[in-house]
């Protein structure tokens, strides 16, 4: 079976380290895409999973990304702390 996948159904999904928060620490997570011309984004906050800014995603689309995030949620703060680790050690 050959599957094949255009460049307008790869979304790249990118986070932060660890980051202060009003209730606590947050981690702030994009996804992007380029589809013909222009470029979808989605900014999604966990724990939350609160949407911060969307544009090009639609509704459906940005439930999956939840659902995605609620599914990987302990695999991304993992990696998250990483991050914050590796910074505190190269300063």
């Amino acid at each position: 079976m050959d599957i094949r996948i255009n460049d307008s159904d790869k979304i790249t999904m990118t986070h932060t380290g660890l980051l202060p928060g009003k209730k606590g620490k947050v981690i702030h997570v994009c996804f992007e895409r380029k589809t013909g011309d222009r470029n979808d984004y989605a900014e999604i906050v966990l724990p939350s999973r609160v949407v911060v800014n969307s544009k090009g995603f639609d509704e459906g689309e940005i439930a999956q990304l939840q659902l995605y995030l609620k599914e990987q949620e302990k695999s991304i703060i993992e990696n998250a702390k990483q991050i914050n680790h590796d910074l505190i050690f190269k300063l």
